[in-house]
């Protein structure tokens, strides 16, 4: 006679999520795992999302980006700014700056709130649909994006819509680290590749402080992946997989 073990749902459900997750983190490799590759900045931001909430497909997240373009009438930088940016547009979450929701690219669509990064990413992103050039900048402590065409205005969307000269940048920069260290270069566009890095940085950073180990676990396994840095944060990462186990 032959036993016929059957799985619980629940069993079922884990399983599909451990392989779900192993797919989308063998992607998030092949996005990042060849030093200086050029990485699409939209499915590295969804895939991050899928690690903070397994149950979201990172398609629909690049999805919810095409549709959000979809709906876009600018032509522009400076319209497109306006029309994401201005009243009842995206905003900086000013009251919960440190909240891991805003780097999550889902969650920064649906609430319209976010961090300089992840508002400069949906931008950037919404850009590259519609034929209008925006690129990041990785300015230290404030992230900001410009635009390449035209009069390459500067733009702080965690603020304002408004475009802003190389001038308003240092002011911005001045006013919000102190310092009196000012260069030109960090005004120097910042690549997609740079941004996921940047953005994982983020989430480490938070949930090092909270001692949020679960969360911790896997934004450094993400991390692991990406030759920069994964050197210097292996063994970090493997001591926190042996006091997590």
């Amino acid at each position: 006679m032959v036993t016929v073990v059957r799985n619980s749902s629940s069993e079922v459900r884990q399983k599909a999520k451990r392989y779900s997750s192993g797919v989308h983190f063998d992607r998030f490799v092949e996005l990042v795992g060849t030093r200086g590759s050029v990485v699409p900045l939209d499915e590295a931001l969804a895939i991050i999302c899928h690690f903070a909430d397994p149950t979201i497909n990172p398609s629909r997240v690049v999805s919810d980006l095409d549709q959000l373009a979809e709906k876009t009438a600018a032509t522009t930088a400076t319209e497109l700014m306006s029309e994401m940016f201005g009243p009842s547009g995206f905003t900086g979450n000013t009251m919960s700056y440190d909240d891991p929701a805003n780097s999550y690219l889902h969650l920064v669509l649906t609430r319209k709130l976010g961090i300089p990064i992840t508002l400069c990413a949906v931008a950037m992103e919404v850009s590259r649909r519609i034929g209008v050039d925006l690129v990041g900048v990785g300015m230290p402590g404030h992230f900001l994006c410009r635009s390449m065409d035209g009069d390459r205005h500067f733009f702080d969307p965690f603020h304002s819509p408004n475009p802003l000269t190389a001038q308003d940048c240092r002011r911005l920069y001045e006013n919000l680290t102190q310092l009196d260290n000012w260069s030109a270069e960090f005004l120097e566009p910042t690549d997609a590749r740079m941004m996921v890095i940047r953005v994982l940085g983020n989430l480490k950073s938070i949930f090092r402080r909270r001692s949020d180990v679960a969360n911790l676990r896997w934004v450094m396994r993400l991390r692991s992946a990406i030759p920069e840095i994964s050197a210097v944060e292996s063994v970090e990462f493997a001591q926190l997989v042996r006091h997590s186990n």
